[in-house]
């Protein structure tokens, strides 16, 4: 995860699984049990939310558009990014943003 393999586009947990050199039923019990995340596409995505918060906040990202940040993280397009992030945050990209610059 260090390495970012969380940014691929269209990573699954079979892709992860062989990358980490483990049975993937393992590498799902770690992510569910282990670390206590409900399924793959939520771990990938509390990495990526992070990673989007970040940029979000950062003064030298303050003219990349929401979009390019999704893009950057590892979303394919502007509608999951937008659900997942507030999911996760409680509010939009584009709300979360303006809070911090105010």
């Amino acid at each position: 995860m260090d390495a970012g393999i969380w940014r691929r586009e269209g990573l699954t947990v079979a892709a992860l699984a062989s990358e980490v050199g483990a049975p993937e039923h393992r590498v799902r019990k770690a992510i569910n049990q282990g670390l206590g995340y409900r399924n793959f596409a939520s771990f990938i995505n509390a990495a990526r939310i992070k990673a989007a918060m970040k940029r979000l906040r950062a003064p030298e990202d303050a003219d990349t558009t929401v979009l390019e940040i999704a893009y950057s993280v590892g979303f394919a397009s502007l509608g999951p990014f937008n659900r997942a992030f507030r999911d996760v945050v409680g509010q939009s990209p584009t709300q979360y943003r303006g809070q911090r610059a105010a």
